[in-house]
């Protein structure tokens, strides 16, 4: 276990790579799709729904997460202890 020392404050991502990795988002997609499916407010337009044409909770956390409408922040962090909050929104989503 890493025990958190020090944050690393900046207005870039300084730890890890510039784009959100598989791990990161099968969680996100995860936690997401767990929080829709009991019943959390969807950040899509009915439009944005109509064009999935799906209720699938999984396939609406993906599509929120694609468009960035999620306000989740990912901590990422070294073996030396030093962390970084990083925003979704500072991240590039790659597709699957």
């Amino acid at each position: 276990m890493v025990v958190l020392k020090k944050q690393i404050i900046s207005d870039k991502v300084e730890i890890g790579p510039r784009y959100v990795t598989r791990y990161e988002y099968a969680t996100l997609v995860a936690v997401l799709a767990v929080q829709i499916a009991y019943g959390a407010p969807v950040l899509l337009s009915k439009e944005e729904l109509k064009k999935i044409e799906s209720t699938n909770p999984i396939e609406i956390a993906k599509l929120e997460i694609k468009k960035k409408r999620v306000p989740l922040t990912i901590l990422r962090y070294l073996p030396t202890g030093e962390y970084q909050l990083v925003p979704l929104s500072w991240l590039e989503i790659v597709e699957e």
